[in-house]
């Protein structure tokens, strides 16, 4: 099972090696599960899926490290529980 967080830039996967947890993102434009660097989390640089081939041709710049604490945060103060979604 995963832990998939829904935000409203797409869902995010969190994975472990046993060792370090990080984030996946998942493209809206095709579902691929996607790994981004530092910049692209913060909104520095756009995430240019389309030059990988992604069908939805998604190239998009937007801040996905904080919509994604957000929505983890607004979840934890309404009562939501848990923080995240288990994916089978």
């Amino acid at each position: 099972m995963s832990e998939i967080v829904t935000t409203k830039l797409g869902r995010f996967r969190r994975v472990t090696d046993g060792k370090s947890k990080w984030w996946l993102w998942e493209c809206p434009g095709c579902n691929q599960w996607c790994s981004l660097n530092d910049r692209q989390w913060s909104g520095q640089v756009s995430v240019d899926h389309a030059a990988d081939g992604c069908s939805g041709r998604y190239h998009e710049t937007h801040n996905f490290a904080a919509e994604l604490l957000v929505t983890m945060q607004a979840r934890i103060l309404t009562g939501e529980a848990p923080a995240v979604d288990e994916d089978v």
